[in-house]
């Protein structure tokens, strides 16, 4: 497929086309004059009903916030204890409409959505580790959901005495619903 960009022979409007075909005409004052879009649309932006590379019925539901952080780090990098904001890999660009995660307790965060959710009907999933080769039974679990955040728990669990929460270095959460 190609996508190109040329003004009309009378230099009034520039055409937008689709290998060739398909045609979005957008005059001087940027108002669209016509349009044709031929081929497979499925649904629009804020209504599509499946991503062009699926096969088959099923709905594909995708993911509405995900981050990726170290629960033993604040936002500087520094190691620290501190009931602060914690490190978003990537100088933060390991996340998505996450604006910040919070230590409110040893193990204890709470994740803030940039755009918040409709309701509190959503899933919460994710991995922690240790981030070292010692082999332990690492848990995430979810504390609690609200509209604008949500809140989990890091923990150490085994030896039969339930869990102990902990600080994890590598802590994958995603939402969706």
């Amino acid at each position: 497929m190609s996508l190109g960009l040329r003004a009309d022979p009378t230099n009034t409007s520039a055409v937008i086309s689709v290998a060739g075909t398909d045609q979005v005409v957008i005059t001087n004052a940027s108002n669209v004059v016509a349009t044709t879009f031929t081929g497979a649309l499925v649904g629009t932006a804020s209504t599509a009903t499946k991503l062009s590379t699926t096969t088959g019925t099923a709905p594909v539901y995708g993911v509405r916030a995900w981050v990726c952080f170290d629960g033993t780090r604040d936002t500087s990098g520094t190691v620290t204890a501190a009931f602060t904001n914690r490190f978003i890999y990537g100088n933060g660009a390991a996340s998505g409409n996450v604006t910040s995660v919070l230590k409110t307790a040893t193990g204890s965060y709470t994740i803030s959505f940039s755009t918040a959710m409709t309701s509190t009907n959503y899933a919460v999933i994710g991995s922690t580790d240790n981030g070292n080769s010692v082999t332990v039974i690492n848990v995430l679990e979810v504390a609690s959901l609200a509209t604008g955040s949500c809140s989990i728990v890091t923990a150490y669990a085994g030896g039969g005495t339930g869990r102990t929460l902990t600080d994890k270095v590598i802590n994958s959460v995603y939402i969706l619903g």
